[in-house]
């Protein structure tokens, strides 16, 4: 059942489901719903027009505006629920017969005390007269004036259940039986239809135009203008058990089965297939003429589709795939062959064939162009033809094609022939062949196929990375793709209809957008681009439209815009899509979130004071696309103007200040206008305390006081203070006499004492950069150094040596004269080093009897007669004062700054080059490498 809000709801076994066409919300028992048992099995309208809603325990309850009421609950189940026309509710029950509430609750009870012959009712029904039908288990009865009577004066209606009832405005009184479907005529039942007879009727449905019956096992049959059709599980019904039938308000059917719940609407697209006569699923192509016929290019050759009826072209080259079509200005219809070339049919039979043994390049002829000077153009997988009085030429990639590989061609009113290849695009004109580059906008290289825009003022090309318009007044090129809001890559190709909008085959589907739209973003304009996708829940069989052959959309004179699928041939009537947009949208506002806290909406809410996060939810109660609907709110008192959603079903606020609000919610199917309804809530939101005018007004006067306060009590203080500075300036004037000549005295103490700490720093840094026993420099000062000269020498690109220097056998000084003769000859070599470096060199106790002489600006020449000129003086050296037989020798390791990577690295190789001194037998010099 449909309520007047727009809701759809729904009798389950698990409870009553209220849709909203995106999600089911289920009520079952309980105090919310005061019902005693969540199996409802009957929905109706009461007196008020609320929603009734029965259940399997007999429970009765009703709901208006969000709120539930119960009634006086019936004995068992309910089967059937009635308002008649004078306000009063029959309730038909599973073994307790028929009950009647007036509009004061008192009830009547009819059973077979008083002549109903079967208590177990299946439906009730009042007629213009006033007189309630029952239908039961056992037969049809009649109450009138409270009398019960069987109906048994009128004949032809079989023995058995009756099951359901029906009143057609022109045929009367309709029962469904056990035995198939009867009309009362005068005063005798008649069969519907002969299909009819013997069959179990469950439930009828009467429109405008036909009678909808429901079976027990056969599924669904219409009986109208086209006579009896049936749709089983066989088209795709879920079970052939039909429990329940409604037509809503947008002329959906939907019907319950013991499978689950369908729906029959009008689809947008209509497809034809295998099923209404094509020869082949497989569509590749389709051509229309002035007489609305419609020629189509499948897998299996050729059909006509003419005023609903479809024919099979014969011919056996054509019988095969087809791939390309074109009207033939001898008359008839060229047809492009996937494995036998062109075929030219006429007079219901093939003319002309041109192939490889022709002259043609390929026998896969993708697109054919009949063009304005007679010659036929012909795009293959392998170059262009053009046939011209008979004789055949070739266009190919030494000719300036940008690949042989060719998929369209059109005849442009401004800029000669245009061929799409699989590399991108070029154009013939004055004899001329000339290509165009397109990979520069987002790689694009397959042209699947052309449009030229209704005023002349541009052409359109479908890509394999969206559409690109060619502009010819500039011969600039533009791309409307996957950055200006296109849902995907590939397009086949691009019609425009009698609406202004563009029509774009894809294999996900039919896409459909506003041309002006398309160029305003193409010009600048900032943005996304809209669009409505349309696919197999719109009516096509499959959303997969084939491309790769021409022509693969057509825009019939009519209006109508044929597109070849996978599955059949898809036609849409774009003129019918805007009687959906017509639609005047009833939307409701389902709830509000307060600070995450869900609030049932309700006129004038007054929320708590300090509410920081509203949403509200809300639903336009459409059903033939509800993913489409599109919203627009407005927060009154908040927003300046109405906000587009788009298809969000939300909106949400936050830090709202405190007053008085009202939201808007307003619903439209794409291409729709906003005139529809307009779902609003009142709400308030109160100020905290510190957020009344008064608060602050007292705050402010409170603020007052206390700085007049607060200056009062400052000019004391500074009275005070003034005196108290007076006096001090004296005192303070006679101290500072006194200060000034303590401060000189102490001036020059601060000065001897800074004098002093300087020069223990001195002594201290000396201290520690200095070894204490040779007076050279330590191996700290010297680490720095050579980290400071191999800098200077890699950035300066001057040569620079090491010398390590160790005395040989320096131990068995220390074992056989002593410590203190030690000291004296590692004093001796430290002078005699000092004295024969330079200046600019740099001589240190690397440690123990070792010492190092950094030589700056010396090369490896100089650095070695160096390193025997200080081997050989102390050699020389005379120790006879401290001991009669004691000789001192070294050993020296050498090397330059060249090829080491950094100074530890230069280290390293003197320490080697020393290392090897000592093994070749001491007092020499070895050179690193």
């Amino acid at each position: 059942m449909q309520t007047d809000d727009g809701y759809l709801w729904f009798a389950t076994w698990e409870g009553v489901a209220r849709y909203n066409g995106r999600d089911f919300q289920v009520f079952g028992r309980g105090e919310l719903t005061q019902l005693p048992d969540d199996g409802v099995f009957t929905l109706a309208e009461d007196c008020q027009g609320n929603l009734l809603v029965a259940g399997a325990r007999g429970g009765i309850s009703f709901t208006s505006k969000g709120r539930w009421s119960g009634l006086p609950s019936a004995p068992v189940l309910v089967r059937a629920l009635l308002c008649d026309s004078q306000a009063r509710l029959w309730i038909g029950t599973d073994g307790s017969g028929v009950m009647r509430d007036d509009r004061h609750g008192k009830r009547q009870v009819f059973n077979m005390l008083n002549g109903l012959q079967d208590e177990s009712v299946f439906d009730l029904l009042e007629d213009p007269l006033g007189r309630i039908w029952v239908a039961t288990a056992q037969g049809l009865f009649v109450i009138e004036d409270d009398k019960v009577s069987p109906v048994t004066e009128f004949r032809g209606l079989p023995s058995g259940p009756v099951f359901s009832l029906a009143w057609h405005p022109s045929d009367g009184l309709l029962a469904g039986t056990e035995q198939g479907a009867f009309r009362l005529h005068g005063q005798q039942f008649q069969l519907l239809d002969n299909e009819l007879a013997n069959l179990p009727i469950s439930k009828l449905l009467v429109d405008d135009t036909a009678l909808w019956l429901g079976t027990i096992g056969r599924g669904l049959y219409r009986l109208g203008p086209y006579g009896l059709e049936h749709l089983g599980q066989e088209d795709g019904l879920p079970n052939g058990r039909i429990t329940a039938i409604y037509k809503d308000k947008e002329q959906s059917v939907w019907l319950g089965t013991n499978g689950g719940l369908f729906r029959l609407r009008d689809a947008a697209f209509r497809t034809f297939t295998t099923e209404q006569g094509l020869s082949d699923d497989f569509v590749r192509t389709l051509l229309t003429d002035e007489a609305e016929r419609v020629w189509v290019g499948t897998s299996k050759g050729v059909n006509l589709l003419e005023k609903g009826q479809i024919t099979h072209l014969p011919g056996q080259r054509i019988k095969q795939t087809i791939l390309s079509l074109a009207h033939a200005r001898e008359g008839g219809i060229w047809v492009g062959t996937f494995t036998h070339g062109l075929i030219h049919w006429r007079d219901n039979q093939e003319v002309t064939c041109y192939d490889r043994d022709t002259g043609l390049l390929s026998n896969e002829i993708r697109a054919i162009l009949p063009a304005a000077d007679g010659s036929l153009w012909l795009a293959t997988s392998l170059g262009v033809n053009r046939i011209d009085q008979g004789r055949i030429s070739a266009l190919q990639v030494q000719d300036g094609l940008p690949s042989n590989f060719s998929v369209s061609l059109f005849e442009s009113t401004r800029s000669g022939i245009w061929i799409g290849t699989s590399s991108g695009v070029a154009r013939w004109q004055d004899g001329r062949l000339r290509a165009l580059s397109i990979s520069h906008l987002d790689g694009a290289q397959f042209v699947f196929g052309f449009f030229e825009q209704t005023d002349g003022q541009a052409l359109w090309l479908a890509t394999d990375r969206g559409l690109i318009r060619y502009r010819y007044e500039d011969e600039q090129l533009a791309l409307l793709g996957r950055d200006k809001g296109m849902p995907f890559d590939k397009y086949f190709q691009v019609r425009e209809d009698q609406q202004g909008n563009f029509w774009l085959s894809s294999n996900r589907g039919v896409l459909r957008i506003s041309a002006n739209q398309a160029n305003r973003l193409l010009d600048g304009e900032g943005g996304q681009v809209e669009f409505s996708l349309f696919s197999e829940s719109d009516g096509m069989v499959s959303a997969q439209a084939n491309g790769g052959s021409n022509p693969a959309m057509a825009l019939a004179e009519n209006g109508r815009i044929w597109v070849a699928t996978s599955k059949g041939v898809a036609v849409v009537q774009p003129a019918r899509l805007q009687q959906f947009g017509d639609v005047r949208l009833p939307v409701v506002i389902e709830q509000m979130l307060v600070d995450g806290q869900a609030l049932h909406p309700a006129a004038n809410l007054t929320l708590s004071a300090g509410a920081s996060r509203i949403e509200f939810q809300f639903a336009g109660l459409g059903y033939v696309v509800p993913a489409r609907i599109l919203y627009r709110t407005r927060l009154q008192g908040f927003d300046k103007g109405w906000v587009y959603r788009g298809t969000h079903n939300n909106s949400e606020y936050t830090s709202l200040p405190p007053g008085e609000y009202r939201f808007e919610v307003m619903a439209s199917y794409p291409s729709g206008d906003w005139g529809g309804e307009v779902a609003q809530l009142r709400f308030k939101i109160p100020p905290r305390f510190w957020q009344h005018p008064g608060f602050a007004v007292g705050v402010g006067l409170l603020f007052v006081m206390f700085l007049v306060l607060l200056i009062k009590l400052r000019l004391l203080a500074l009275q005070r203070s003034a005196k108290r500075l007076e006096e001090q300036v004296q005192e303070q004037t006679q101290a500072l006499r006194w200060q000034t000549e303590s401060l000189k005295r102490a001036d020059e103490e601060k000065s001897q004492l800074l004098e002093q700490i300087r020069l223990q720093a001195e002594a201290y840094e000396l201290q520690a950069r200095q070894d204490a026993l040779t007076g050279l420099a330590n191996r700290r000062a010297f680490d720095e150094a050579l980290h400071r000269e191999f800098s200077r020498a890699v950035r300066q690109a001057n040569p620079f040596c090491l010398l390590l220097l160790d005395l040989d056998h320096f131990k068995r000084i220390n074992d056989n004269w002593s410590h203190a003769v030690g000291d004296v000859v590692l004093q001796r070599v430290a002078e005699c080093l000092r004295l024969l470096s330079r200046d600019a060199d740099l001589v240190a106790r690397w440690g123990g009897e070792e010492f190092a002489v950094l030589l700056p600006n010396t090369d490896l020449h100089a650095a070695h007669k160096l390193a025997e000129r200080l081997r050989l003086a102390i050699q020389a050296l005379d120790y006879s004062a401290l001991a009669p037989e004691l000789s001192v020798t070294a050993s020296i390791g050498l090397a330059e700054q060249q090829d080491c990577q950094d100074s530890e690295q230069m280290l390293q190789r003197a320490d080697t080059a020393l290392y090897q001194a000592k093994q070749n037998g001491r007092n020499q010099t070895c050179i690193a490498g």
